[in-house]
């Protein structure tokens, strides 16, 4: 079961786009959502955005909890000193801005985004330095959770005992981080990477038809939601 999940889940539609052409949309409909004021507008945009997350993006149930709470408790704050309309188009902005970003990392694969970084002729250390961070995050999630597994392991809920968190979640973090550093050097020394020496692909960037759909439908999206802003 678990694996036609990932099966289905690597052979989602997204994760076949052209990453260039996924980060080019996400820049767009990010800096679109600074723009709209228009309730309607901003409801669409995320709607759609959100759809895509939870049909491409396989999330975990904590996560999505942790989200709908803190949307709440913003929106209970915003309520009590602002009043009804405000609050609920800042989240809904904020939910524009946010969602493009887990949609292009979980449906992006690390290869790909290297090969879109090539593409726009980077320098090679940049193009190391972004691929590294990409790698980073989800390694230091992974630690996290371990680090909170150990302390309950002894007697330690971290999440009722701030006071702990020091000792207890950054310390270990900070010496994860630096390990991990440690072991990315030794391993780019022996296989004798050197940032300056010319790259090759093993397979390059294409434009498809699939991705001549995606822009389209991408295109369509802003058209409605630009006429739902300042169309009427």
């Amino acid at each position: 079961m678990l694996k036609a999940e990932g099966d289905r889940s690597q052979s989602s539609f997204l994760r076949q786009i052209n990453p260039l052409l996924k980060i080019g949309v996400s820049i767009v409909f990010t800096s679109l959502a600074l723009a709209l004021r228009d309730l309607q507008a901003l409801g669409l945009l995320v709607s759609c955005l959100l759809g895509l997350v939870l049909v491409s993006v396989r999330l975990q149930r904590k996560i999505l909890i942790y989200s709908l709470i803190s949307v709440a408790i913003f929106v209970g704050l915003s309520l009590a000193f602002q009043g009804v309309g405000h609050p609920i188009v800042s989240v809904l902005r904020i939910g524009a801005m946010l969602l493009p970003t887990p949609l292009l990392a979980g449906t992006t694969a690390p290869a790909d985004l290297v090969r879109a970084l090539q593409a726009v002729r980077l320098p090679n250390f940049m193009v190391l330095s972004l691929m590294l961070i990409w790698r980073f995050l989800p390694l230091m999630q992974q630690e996290t959770r371990r680090i909170f597994e150990a302390n309950q392991l002894r007697g330690i809920d971290l999440t009722c005992q701030p006071q702990h968190w020091f000792s207890g979640l950054l310390m270990p973090l900070l010496f994860r981080v630096v390990a991990y550093a440690d072991d990315v050097t030794i391993g780019l020394e022996t296989r004798g990477y050197d940032p300056a020496a010319p790259r090759s692909l093993y397979r390059s960037l294409s434009w498809q038809p699939r991705d001549t759909g995606f822009l389209m439908g991408a295109i369509g999206l802003l058209a409605i939601v630009s006429y739902v802003e300042w169309g009427r």
